[in-house]
């Protein structure tokens, strides 16, 4: 039985809307770029032979045209974006301030990695791919990945140490 597009849509933009920002598409520019990912999809989607999950066929969608986007919001000298973070509601003040600050410090983390290593970041720390669903995205073997992800570990760590440092650095 044919996918309805419209659950295929629902079950799917969160996932669009989230990566696409991981990536640095401005929020501004999402919109646009989620379409872009569902037009891909909806023309594609009888091709799809299920060889790999959904999601994971949909994220390559979306990768493919958030860095696309990257590309062209560079080569028009747009900022590349991170997320905005809200404060975490039902915690302390304290708590969440400190909640809020961990996250932009990682979001910013993010958005200083060149576009390889971003890739590897926002596949294994923030989406939670394995390391072969990684490689196999980003089109790398999976000892390229294996030593990119301690590499990023290190940093994370040592930029997570360096805390306030960081931020006031950028």
């Amino acid at each position: 039985m044919p996918l309805d597009f419209r659950e295929f849509f629902d079950a799917h933009v969160a996932l669009v809307w989230r990566v696409l920002r991981a990536l640095g598409v401005p929020e501004a520019h999402v919109p646009d770029a989620a379409q872009e990912v569902f037009l891909v999809a909806h023309a594609k989607l009888p091709e799809f032979e299920g060889r790999s999950k959904l999601s994971t066929w949909v994220y390559a969608i979306t990768y493919r045209v958030g860095k696309n986007a990257r590309r062209r919001f560079r080569r028009e000298g747009l900022h590349l974006d991170v997320m905005d973070v809200p404060l975490a509601s039902g915690d302390s003040p304290d708590a969440a301030l400190r909640g809020k600050r961990t996250t932009e410090l990682v979001l910013r983390f993010c958005a200083d990695l060149e576009d390889g290593m971003r890739d590897v970041f926002v596949l294994r720390f923030i989406e939670e791919r394995s390391l072969a669903e990684t490689a196999e995205l980003l089109g790398l073997g999976i000892n390229t990945v294996s030593s990119r992800v301690r590499l990023l570990r290190t940093q994370l760590e040592r930029t997570l140490a360096d805390g306030e440092h960081y931020l006031e650095a950028r």
